[in-house]
């Protein structure tokens, strides 16, 4: 992300202590032969899993270089892919004061950095752009300068072990937690909503869920919402849990105290965050939760309520591909299917030209001739170029002709008798000697021979050939063990299925589908497997990208009707037409068209007109069946993984607006970094995290 440095007046304020100062600008060795120093560091260079790392850039300008700057230089960041980067807020107005004796004016701007994963991390410098006039002149022209700050390094550790509680389940940082329910009073069968806050210093964004446990009502995970401190160095904010919580005693109830450990870094040990117990009164309710009896009187059997278990698909079924409308073959197609009209309508007639005949054939008639001595040289050096691939006279004035033509599969025999007979030709040729002249049928019967005993020239080279052996040996295997993975992943997810273990078939249905994308079954049986899981943002890539190559499959709409998130507009509806049908309707109207007008063509009659509106007509089919191919393929649109508000601006601080369902289908304007530009249905757009998204499109 490009930042311009902010226009400030020079405004000369008492030097300030070094103490005082950012860490950049006391750590950083000036050199003050140069009127603008660009520095960077880290603070610190070495963290834990999930601990800021602050990245600090100083740009000092001395006296004179502030003045004549007439347009605020360009500062590029470095780009880090493997962190999590996070803007902190900058000083309103730059530092003014003295530094070892001479006057500065310092722009410090900082950035947050979280890793998820231990390791050394390399950050790559930072890149300042500045332009300064020639001379003093109003109209002097600007000479640019670039300068790059120091290339740094991020040592993360992970979190120790020792002393970790059991119940710890990632946070890091310095959180207090405090629980809270939106009633005091309730009744048996409604729920309440209890919401834990946990707020600190840290990335909240990464905080995990926490447990609640309430042995007298049932607890359902309901939404999150996530709060950020902007003003401060440090990240700092809040992250607020709800649960459904639904009574199933009434009377004066508590809930109890919740822990919440994490690691504090600061520290570097394990810490609690405790939550005070709240109390809540239940009255009786005219409706019982059937899992509020006691443990000791079981239900009947015929009032057990069961959830609802999806159907998946038991085979794999056929492959389903894309539109046609892309394909190079289709598109040849139609591109070739206007030259019989163009050859009709252009068409002059031309002599057909002669075949050449080969050097071979004509020496071989010369054999009933009586040429020339030059005519009979030619002829035999030109038979025995095609044939050889190299020139026979020079080889010959080389003393390699008999060599190469050994190498080329030539007895020793016939190759020392050429080259006599070359000899004779050239005595007889350059020499005047009429009486060597060899006879134009000995020629011929020895370049026969020739031809015969030396080596045909394959299309392929043994490489090229041993390649395609070892491709067609070893193809098959391969085949056949992708093939029994495939198999032996599907039937491990089908019994897990079968047995309610939704989470291990879905990953299970999930290795089926990177190996075989094209199946919609296997995409359907993904999407229920995470529904049943309480996975629904998977369950809707899944169910959408079957149904993307599906479109006319009833059960699938009906599976997608069941998400909260509408599925059936805007940027997540899918047209129910065959994904075949638009390029099928194109090629057929454009060959039967051409076809017509061709023969119109060749027979004199005019086809301007027609062609137009043929033309015309097979674009707008080319426009719509482009259109619903990008809408199978879906390239653009994503799914949102996590509820989250959308921004205004791709930077934490910035303003939030409405936050979108789970499930629901994006699309993806624009991505900047870790971040990316969605618009929903209802005219909805922002700035969203790029991780709580998921690609509808392939992988």
């Amino acid at each position: 992300m490009r930042r311009l440095l902010a226009a400030a007046a020079l405004v000369l304020l008492p030097a300030v202590g070094a103490a005082q100062y950012p860490p950049v600008v006391t750590r950083s060795r000036l050199d003050p032969a140069r009127g603008v120093n660009f520095h960077a560091v880290m603070l610190p260079d070495t963290v834990y899993v999930g601990q800021q790392a602050t990245y600090q850039i100083g740009v000092f300008l001395n006296q004179d270089v502030r003045q004549r700057l007439r347009r605020n230089p360009e500062l590029v960041p470095p780009e880090t892919r493997s962190l999590l980067v996070y803007d902190l807020p900058d000083a309103k107005t730059p530092l003014v004061g003295t530094i070892d004796g001479r006057p500065y004016e310092v722009h410090v701007y900082q950035r947050a950095f979280f890793a998820l994963a231990a390791g050394r991390y390399a950050i790559p410098p930072s890149k300042l752009t500045y332009a300064l006039p020639q001379t003093a002149s109003f109209f002097s022209r600007e000479e640019s300068h670039t300068l790059r700050s120091e290339a740094l390094s991020l040592v993360v550790v992970p979190v120790p072990t020792a002393g970790r509680p059991t119940d710890w389940a990632g946070a890091v940082g310095e959180w207090r937690a405090r629980l809270r329910v939106d009633s005091s009073s309730g009744r048996v069968g409604n729920p309440l909503v209890v919401t834990m806050r946990i707020e600190g210093r840290g990335n909240v964004s990464l905080l995990p869920r926490p447990k609640l446990a309430v042995g007298w009502a049932s607890v359902v995970a309901a939404d999150e919402r996530v709060e950020f401190d902007s003003t401060a160095s440090s990240l700092r904010g809040a992250k607020e849990f709800d649960w459904l919580l639904t009574p199933r005693q009434a009377g004066r109830q508590t809930i109890g105290t919740q822990r919440y450990p994490y690691f504090n870094p600061t520290a570097r040990r394990f810490e609690l965050a405790t939550s005070g117990a709240v109390a809540v009164v239940v009255a009786s309710g005219d409706a019982i939760a059937a899992d509020s009896l006691a443990a000791g009187l079981p239900l009947p059997a015929e009032t057990r309520a069961e959830p609802a278990v999806l159907n998946v698909r038991g085979a794999i079924g056929a492959s389903a591909a894309y539109s046609w409308i892309r394909a190079p073959w289709l598109l040849v197609l139609l591109a070739l299917a206007p030259l019989p009209a163009l050859v009709g309508a252009f068409r002059t007639r031309r002599r057909r030209p002669r075949p050449q005949r080969s050097s071979v054939m004509r020496l071989r008639d010369a054999a009933q001739m009586s040429p020339d001595a030059a005519s009979i040289r030619r002829l035999t050096h030109d038979a025995l170029r095609e044939r050889l691939g190299f020139d026979a006279g020079l080889a010959r004035a080389n003393g390699s002709l008999t060599s190469a033509l050994r190498h080329e599969g030539v007895t020793a025999e016939t190759a020392a008798q050429l080259d006599a007979v070359l000899g004779r030709l050239d005595a007889a040729v350059f020499g005047g000697d009429a009486s060597r002249i060899p006879a134009a049928a000995d020629l011929s019967a020895l370049v026969a021979t020739v031809d015969r005993e030396a080596r045909r020239r394959a299309m392929a080279s043994r490489g090229a050939r041993a390649l395609l052996w070892l491709l067609l040996v070893a193809a098959p295997p391969l085949l056949a063990r992708q093939a029994d993975t495939v198999a032996l992943s599907w039937a491990e997810a089908q019994t897990a299925y079968a047995g309610r273990d939704f989470e291990r078939a879905e990953r299970h249905f999930l290795d089926v589908a990177r190996v075989r994308p094209a199946h919609p079954n296997v995409w359907a049986n993904v999407g229920t497997a995470a529904w049943m899981a309480g996975d629904t943002a998977r369950a809707v890539q899944g169910w959408q990208r079957a149904l993307r190559r599906a479109p006319l499959d009833d059960a699938l709409r009906s599976r997608l009707a069941l998400v909260r998130a509408v599925q059936d507009r805007g940027a997540a509806r899918v047209p129910p037409v065959p994904v075949q049908l638009p390029p099928l309707l194109l090629a057929a109207v454009w060959l039967a068209g051409w076809g017509w007008i061709a023969r119109r063509a060749w027979r004199g009659q005019p086809i301007r007109a027609r062609s137009t509106w043929l033309i015309a007509a097979s674009a707008v089919l080319f426009v719509a069946g482009t259109w619903l191919d990008r809408a199978q393929r879906a390239n653009h649109l994503a799914v949102i993984a996590r509820s989250a508000p959308l921004r205004t601006l791709p930077v934490l601080g910035a303003e939030q607006g409405p936050a979108p369902l789970t499930g629901e289908v994006a699309r993806v304007l624009q991505r900047q970094g870790a971040w990316a530009h969605v618009q929903l249905d209802g005219r909805r757009e922002g700035w969203i995290a790029a991780e709580l998204l998921l690609p509808l499109g392939d992988d």
